[in-house]
């Protein structure tokens, strides 16, 4: 490792031709210059290229991988694969930073002996020109007064203390590569909140600065209803693959509240966001066994942050979305307080069904 390289900035880049030139001058004008900026070059088919070796030219820290495109998270993980820097961070494309943003969290880092830091961020719509608050994650309020903290401390709420996205955060390069984390590279949706999730639940120091360091760039509403459209299936997908690295690790018991609230949470929101044949879509996925996979079936109320979130999972194990709506449109209030007993009633139904069941298939054979 080189010990004058203090950051590795990893960028995969697709077809981002309109965007690239602010996102990269956002990294090649930071406070911070001892870095190295890996540009991973995800088999674009625009001018993306042209714009990455116009840069390299002009600064030797600029770093050009070209591989044929397979996604961002076989992309970021080769990134990692070539880092050298004491700590990485990841930027997308089409983002950009403000000119702080790397010292900021490395001189956080440094002081605070950090595994993870973390900024603040905010969003900016291209067609409007406007930067807007993004919506805080959900215990956020853990790094209260610049509190450094961590699964230890906080085991019922450190995977939902901060959004999944991997590219507001600095991760120390040495933990990445003793835990062996890893980006999911199969998937188009999620890849970075597997990474995450997966170093939260391992990292012994994380501490965040409210402070808005990064903008995440969005194109239009439109255009991300239609990915999560294309993709919902992959969401759930990516928690089962989540519960199977905590498991592994041997961390899904000490961290099992605050998996099981943050996979419901963010399943329940994609939910609610879907269009209605995608909303119906998503509901059998779940009902049709996801919810087991999960680890969310035979759960109490007291698992869960609120009734609501144990009502969608206790309706989403005892009715198909079809006679789920058929409840609704008969005033059937679903979030109410009969829930609890009616999924008792209906597990105690289905676990007599399955032993008569198993004990006439055994005595017929």
């Amino acid at each position: 490792m080189s010990c004058d390289i203090k950051v590795s900035v990893i960028i995969p880049i697709y077809n981002a031709y309109d965007y690239l030139r602010p996102a990269l001058d956002s990294v090649v004008y930071q406070t911070l210059r001892d870095i190295e900026i890996i540009c991973i070059d995800d088999g674009s088919t625009d001018r993306s290229l042209e714009i990455l070796k116009e840069y390299q030219k002009n600064d030797d820290r600029v770093r050009i991988v070209t591989e044929a495109n397979a996604g961002p998270g076989l992309a970021r993980n080769n990134g990692l694969g070539r880092a050298r820097g004491e700590y990485v961070a990841f930027l997308d494309a089409d983002d950009f930073y403000e000119p702080n943003f790397l010292e900021a969290l490395y001189e956080m880092a440094l002081r605070d002996n950090l595994d993870i830091a973390i900024a603040g961020y905010d969003i900016y719509n291209s067609q409007r020109a406007i930067f807007t608050k993004m919506e805080e994650a959900e215990h956020v309020e853990i790094f209260e007064g610049g509190a450094v903290t961590s699964k230890n401390q906080r085991p019922n709420e450190i995977l939902a203390s901060t959004t999944g996205s991997a590219w507001n955060k600095m991760f120390r390069r040495s933990f990445i590569i003793d835990k062996e984390l890893k980006f999911l590279p199969d998937v188009k949706m999620y890849e970075d909140v597997y990474f995450t999730v997966s170093a939260l639940s391992l990292a012994e120091r994380v501490a965040r600065t409210p402070e808005i360091l990064i903008h995440h760039r969005i194109h239009s509403e439109q255009a991300r209803v239609k990915l999560l459209r294309k993709n919902f299936s992959q969401i759930p997908a990516v928690f089962i693959k989540i519960k199977e690295f905590l498991m592994k690790r041997g961390m899904y018991a000490p961290l099992f509240i605050s998996y099981l609230n943050l996979s419901v949470i963010r399943c329940y929101k994609l939910y609610k966001t879907l269009p209605k044949d995608a909303k119906e879509d998503l509901w059998n996925l779940l009902h049709d066994g996801l919810c087991e996979e999960l680890g969310w079936s035979g759960r109490e109320v007291s698992d869960f942050e609120s009734e609501e979130l144990y009502s969608f999972v206790a309706n989403l194990e005892m009715y198909t979305h079809d006679q789920y709506r058929k409840r609704l449109q008969r005033g059937v209030e679903p979030h109410s307080k009969k829930t609890s007993q009616s999924l008792k009633n209906f597990k105690a139904r289905k676990k007599i069904r399955n032993f008569f069941f198993g004990f006439f298939k055994k005595k017929n054979k």
